[in-house]
């Protein structure tokens, strides 16, 4: 079980309590040299957390790579990952918030991966959602809210990013799995429209709306100089460009950056 930090650095303290986790699961934890790495606010260069998750990509015996954090980066490492060993040793990506990334990328190699808490969040997990993703690297098998469907998706402002990129998950067929943080609320309506113009409810089977927590809107409580609220919340948001496609919709699912996160296996 790898032990990575493809966005945001990792401090020492959450390091050795993500070690010492695994290790009270009956699992192996594995550090690199890049593991503790870093670059500014990144966990190392771009080249170096690339190289950490092919590392564990290319070793056979490692089953899952697991991210400490999340935060942002992890578009930047795509051009540098080694999609063809993912597909020689298919290896479980864990993680959720800027992982969106990495999850888009396996889904296009036709790889699962695991959208669930990373190590910095466990501590403010449901108990039950962490249980949940552990018994899926144990079994394999998707929890049971997921049921038979075919999940993509994850950070909405991630997939906003991916748009038109290669990394973009295969949509057809799928449930989109949409969550988000801290975003002024015009923000996620300018995301929402873009996802509708680019075709992208009328493709998927349906939408599963995750927690959208800390919201912001242009009002002086949220830091503005004067008050001029969106007007739409985003319940509403969701209603006009997504449902009224006649795309089907799943509210209230209990994943994202709140204390619930449960998991789904993705691709």
């Amino acid at each position: 079980m790898a032990l990575v930090a493809p966005a945001r650095f990792a401090r020492p303290e959450l390091i050795d309590a993500a070690a010492e986790l695994l290790t009270s699961w009956g699992l192996d934890p594995v550090q690199t040299s890049a593991t503790s790495s870093r670059d500014r606010q990144f966990g190392g260069t771009d080249a170096q957390r690339a190289e950490a998750l092919n590392t564990a990509f290319r070793d056979p015996d490692i089953a899952a790579v697991w991210a400490l954090r999340g935060g942002y980066g992890c578009t930047r490492l795509l051009p540098l990952l080694d999609g063809a060993a993912l597909q020689a040793h298919p290896t479980w990506i864990t993680g959720f918030s800027d992982i969106t990334a990495l999850h888009g990328w396996a889904s296009g190699l036709g790889v699962a991966s695991l959208h669930a808490p990373v190590a910095s969040t466990v501590p403010t997990t449901d108990a039950q959602d962490v249980d949940a993703f552990r018994r899926i690297w144990q079994t394999g098998e998707p929890a049971a809210h997921q049921g038979e469907r075919r999940v993509v998706g994850g950070n909405l402002s991630v997939l906003f990013a991916m748009l038109g990129t290669p990394a973009m998950p295969p949509l057809k067929g799928r449930w989109l799995l949409l969550e988000d943080l801290d975003e002024y609320l015009y923000h996620l309506d300018r995301m929402l429209v873009a996802l509708g113009q680019a075709g992208v409810f009328d493709e998927v089977e349906g939408v599963l709306v995750g927690s959208f927590t800390d919201l912001r809107d242009n009002t002086k409580a949220h830091g503005q100089a004067t008050d001029n609220p969106f007007g739409r919340t985003l319940r509403e948001m969701v209603e006009e460009h997504v449902v009224a496609r006649g795309c089907t919709v799943e509210w209230e699912v209990p994943t994202g950056h709140g204390p619930r996160n449960a998991p789904w296996v993705l691709g």
